[in-house]
């Protein structure tokens, strides 16, 4: 079972324990301002080879995320709750504005970008069959394609010994020609002020970061030894309080979860 537990930022109260080595430099340097290299190319989920021109046309906004398909705890989460939030939004995909989901696993292809793209879209069920599916793009592509967005967004990970990636949990939005113009740190993204986010980046204003800084470990449970072990899986910087509130939900119901479930095998993080 995997579980996320965090700790404050450096210099601030420590809830549980320091990050470990290896996960240490895994974080966000902002880059509010600068020009994203929309010239890249990856595969969509239809196996196409695509650039990111098709989505920053130079007239719509643009909500940029990257995750990996194949996360157990995070991505599926920051996807999730990214689809609440369109689903709310009275401006549609496609037609107001765009979403780029790229994996940070080169090892990923068509089976899982084109599977949560179903999932995703299935969710949202609006807009024109045409426009909405054409303007949520769900990608793949090479470590050297995908290290150089990840690294115009100052947005770092690191692969682990056992396969799985320390990454923040931070989505960029960007203006129509590709220039990043906000963070949204976490897993809450209020409507109000992810609408008035998408207004600023389509006149390209620069505006503050949303969301708290925080750092977060996701370990995993071994419910027949009864302990938990720390698998780090996913590093992020988020902020405040009510993110640690929200944590301590989530933690709790998964603890319950696990106590109904009985003695099964340990799922990796």
């Amino acid at each position: 079972m995997a579980t996320l537990v965090g700790v404050r930022a450096a210099g601030a109260q420590v809830l549980l324990d320091e990050p470990p080595a290896e996960l240490r430099g895994v974080t966000v340097t902002e880059k509010l301002g600068q020009q994203l290299p929309t010239r890249l190319s990856f595969m969509n989920s239809e196996g196409e080879t695509v650039a990111l021109t098709d989505y920053f046309d130079g007239e719509k906004p643009v909500v940029l995320a990257l995750v990996y398909f194949g996360c157990p705890v995070v991505c599926p989460l920051v996807l999730d709750r990214l689809t609440e939030c369109f689903t709310g939004l009275d401006y549609t995909i496609g037609e107001d504005y765009n979403v780029v989901v790229v994996s940070i696993d080169h090892t990923e292809g068509v089976t899982e970008s084109s599977t949560r793209k179903q999932r995703d879209l299935a969710v949202y069920g609006r807009g024109d069959a045409g426009s909405v599916p054409s303007g949520w793009g769900f990608h793949t592509g090479d470590e050297t394609s995908i290290k150089m967005l990840a690294d115009a967004c100052g947005w770092d990970f690191k692969r682990l010994p056992n396969g799985e990636y320390a990454h923040p949990a931070a989505v960029m939005i960007a203006s129509p020609d590709g220039v990043l113009t906000r963070y949204v740190y976490g897993f809450d993204y209020p409507v109000k002020q992810v609408k008035l986010s998408l207004l600023d980046a389509s006149e390209g204003r620069i505006a503050a970061s949303l969301g708290d800084h925080l750092m977060f470990y996701c370990y995993r449970y071994d419910p027949t030894a009864g302990t938990y072990s720390m698998e780090a899986m996913a590093l992020m910087r988020l902020a405040g309080g009510a993110t640690v509130a929200g944590l301590v939900v989530l933690i709790g119901g998964m603890l319950i979860v696990e106590k109904f479930r009985g003695k099964k095998p340990a799922v990796a993080a």
